[in-house]
């Protein structure tokens, strides 16, 4: 069985001073690697075979060599198979030629390509690419990030093509874990046991690394790291009214005996920050509101808390504070709210919606009818874009959030007359509210400030230093009954018992605003209608 778990793809350009080809590669094998591809372009026949020999010697069984593009040197150097490109020779050609039992590789971008390359008889896909990578230069439309693989992966396991698949492109340590979580299948829904990890390729990161032996080591250790959350994920139980009750009054209590304050870190548009902030303050939290690209990474990692994007008002340099703050928050398995303003209004919205969600692994996103329906391409489901709130109902509200869960391995919640929630497995319907709250601008927005207080304890403790955080956030919303799960339905459900309580107070009077919000969070705890729970 070949082992393409950490696939080393060769490039000269990329050696540190006084490093050589094959030293680095010796290096990498010594570690761990089992595969790797000689990939030298610009190397004229006679010295691409004195290279392929070469690593034949390094690479000795159970490590496989692979030759890029050149069958003829497969065959001579003795190599294990052969990786072609779209524009190289075909693979039916190439299966001609070559030996029976060689491996055979196909470059992947699009569905369509991965599809036809496992029907044609590829030993396996590689997918990308992923990220931006300096190795090449990668036109922003094959830029696909883990969505684009994810999706081309789940379209393989619904058409019943099992094939191994490795991700290529820009991939370090930094990415690593994003990569492989965002990559997942939908199979782990349905059945914990049938999902298999995803190879990733790297070049850059072991090729260009000092020391390449720590380098892969420290690569092996973080895909076995993500190898074995697999392995642990518990079945999901069935989720009852009385546990959720119990668990959701337990979490409650937590939070507002909570020790510390967490820091909600906003990013966020304009019209809403004094009211998030005011919110969060309620909540015993504090906020900060900054988009300072030299302080995004210092922020995050500043005390316990949660980071909440909000793409209201947005320019280039907030897209790429959301991105770098999102990509730290990560690694260090800090909570990120998202919500994505308005996605359906116009296409570079949604086209910077796309390249976040590729960036970050969001914790929970929040949107209304339409910007859930944009996100999860359900244009014709009947909700169409007005500014930024929403028109129209869609079909089936609990299969929409369930998919875009699915599809985005995160809490979802679509808000509206009725909110829905799902984790994935699970959809479970929220009833309260007032309909004064669709007339005050920014009520969306302070929903998501509030899931985001509520979930700023999920993770109280965890260790800074680790970059493996997103694994810590990934079995929470997995998990029956997770913090992440509780402190969603908590934050929408404060909000709206808030609301109706003070209506009833006012007699109809309907003075329901930002400020009359932010003080009656503890009616939550007897006044939830939670239902239709499946």
């Amino acid at each position: 069985m070949i082992d393409y778990s950490l696939y080393l793809v060769t490039s000269s350009d990329n050696l540190p001073p006084g490093a050589t080809l094959e030293s680095t590669v010796r290096e990498a094998v010594r570690a761990g690697v089992k595969i790797v591809q000689l990939r030298e372009k610009n190397l004229p026949t006679k010295l691409l075979l004195e290279r392929a020999r070469a690593l034949r010697e390094i690479c000795q069984p159970p490590v496989k060599l692979i030759i890029n593009d050149r069958v003829d040197v497969a065959i001579v150097s003795g190599a294990d198979g052969v990786h072609l490109g779209q524009d190289d020779m075909p693979l039916a050609k190439a299966q001609e030629i070559g030996c029976g039992d060689s491996i055979f590789g196909i470059s992947v971008n699009t569905v369509e390509e991965a599809v036809a390359a496992a029907r044609a008889g590829a030993t396996y896909l590689g997918v990308g690419t992923c990220w931006p990578t300096g190795t090449k230069s990668i036109p922003d439309h094959k830029i696909i990030g883990p969505r684009g693989v994810k999706a081309i992966r789940d379209e393989l396991d619904r058409l019943g093509l099992s094939i191994p698949l490795v991700v290529i492109g820009g991939i370090n340590s930094s990415n690593l874990l994003r990569t492989l979580y965002g990559c997942t299948s939908n199979q782990i829904y349905t059945d914990r046991n049938a999902e298999s990890p995803i190879g990733v390729a790297v070049v850059s990161a072991i090729m260009s690394a000092p020391n390449p032996f720590l380098a892969t080591s420290k690569l092996l250790q973080m895909i076995q790291e993500f190898k074995y959350w697999l392995r642990t994920l518990e079945e999901p139980l069935a989720h009852t009214d009385v546990v959720l009750d119990m668990e959701l009054k337990v979490y409650m209590t937590q939070f507002f005996e909570k020790s510390s304050t967490p820091l909600i870190h906003h990013i966020t548009n304009t019209v809403v920050q004094n009211d998030c902030a005011n919110l969060t303050l309620a909540y015993g939290c504090s906020p900060i509101m900054s988009s300072n690209l030299s302080e995004m990474e210092d922020l995050v990692k500043l005390k316990d808390g949660c980071l909440v994007l909000n793409l209201g008002t947005f320019d280039n340099n907030q897209i790429r504070a959301m991105k770098l703050a999102g990509m730290h928050a990560n690694l260090i398995g800090k909570p990120v709210i998202f919500d994505p303003v308005g996605v359906g209004a116009s296409l570079e919205r949604r086209k910077q919606a796309n390249n976040i969600l590729n960036a970050v692994q969001m914790t929970v996103i929040k949107g209304n009818q339409a910007e859930i329906a944009a996100l999860a391409r359900f244009h014709s489901s009947g909700a169409t874009s007005c500014g930024v709130d929403s028109n129209g109902e869609v079909e089936d509200p609990d299969e929409l959030v369930r998919k875009m869960a699915r599809q985005e391995l995160c809490i979802v919640v679509m808000t509206g007359k009725t909110d829905w929630i799902s984790d994935g497995s699970c959809v479970f319907r929220l009833d309260n509210g007032v309909s004064q709250l669709s007339n005050i601008t920014g009520s969306g927005c302070m929903t998501g400030t509030s899931i985001g207080c509520f979930t700023s304890i999920t993770q109280s403790g965890y260790d800074k230093d680790s970059h493996s955080g997103l694994l810590l956030i990934a079995k929470d919303i997995q998990e029956t009954f997770g913090g992440t799960l509780l402190a969603t339905i908590l934050g929408i459900s404060t909000l709206n018992v808030a609301a109706e309580q003070i209506t009833r107070e006012e007699k109809g009077k309907s003075k329901v605003g930002p400020s009359t919000l932010e003080g009656l969070p503890e009616l939550v705890h007897n006044n939830i209608n939670l239902s239709g729970v499946s």
